[in-house]
């Protein structure tokens, strides 16, 4: 097997500093690491013994630490909005000068606020992007309760008017009659 070798010198000290400071369990391995490289020939194999990660991850970290030359060894944390098209102030000012207009009743829908929001960014968005823009910014979808396009207003005044106040269940009025 290969043994793994730093190309830069670092103090054992410095290590034995970061491997103490480290917050997460993930930068102390990452620091182990580094470690037994400095004090003992030691291979891939080895080290995902000890620190439990994979052989590949293992070269990966050798490979980063040597080829940036800086003392940091730790990962970017997971998460957060990594393909974002505005960055969250962007979007609460956007957010609020459309909110000017939808409360004139100037945006009828959200294809209106998504030529917008297209413009903005100068590239076309998906409705999944302007419904998430949305939740993200505390705006609702409010709509007019449906009704039928053929209803006759003066048939349900006429109803309302001759039916009957108390409501039963069938079996009970065929019971009573």
């Amino acid at each position: 097997m290969r043994t793994l070798r730093l190309k830069n010198p670092i103090d054992n000290n410095i290590v034995k500093e970061k491997m103490k400071s480290s917050v997460t369990v993930s930068d102390f391995k990452r620091w182990q690491i580094i470690y037994h490289l400095i004090n003992y020939p030691v291979d891939a194999q080895y080290l995902s013994d000890i620190t439990g990660f994979s052989k590949a991850t293992i070269y990966s970290i050798v490979q980063g630490f040597n080829k940036t030359n800086s003392l940091d060894v730790s990962t970017k944390p997971k998460g957060g909005r990594r393909r974002e098209l505005m960055s969250p102030d962007d979007e609460r000012e956007l957010m609020d000068s459309l909110s000017e207009k939808a409360l004139k009743g100037q945006i009828l829908s959200g294809k209106d606020i998504r030529k917008a929001v297209e413009q903005k960014v100068n590239k076309p968005v998906s409705d999944d992007y302007i419904w998430d823009l949305f939740k993200r910014n505390g705006w609702t979808k409010h709509s007019p309760r449906p009704h039928h396009p053929q209803k006759d207003e003066q048939k349900q005044e006429e109803f309302k008017k001759n039916s009957k106040t108390i409501w039963l269940p069938l079996k009970m009025i065929l019971n009573q009659g």
